[in-house]
């Protein structure tokens, strides 16, 4: 029984690594790809990089220059 919940627990902080490592690699793509606010591009990289996992969540949030998919029709 013990073994099971260990297990279990391991898998779940395997995934959660596994998906915050995904989330880093997506937002330096998005500051190599395109524009960036507050700051330049290195200083965001080096942001997300040192500051894991916080620095992806905080460039998504205040370094990311929003784009605008459709033009509204007047």
């Amino acid at each position: 029984m013990k073994t099971e919940i260990v297990g279990s627990f391991q898998t779940g902080i395997s995934s959660l690594g596994l998906l915050v490592f995904v989330l880093m690699a997506l937002a330096i793509v998005d500051i190599v790809r395109g524009d960036v606010k507050v700051a330049p591009k290195w200083a965001w990289i080096g942001a997300v990089v040192l500051f894991f996992p916080v620095g992806p969540v905080l460039y998504l949030l205040w370094g990311r220059v929003r784009r605008r998919t459709a033009k509204a029709s007047s």
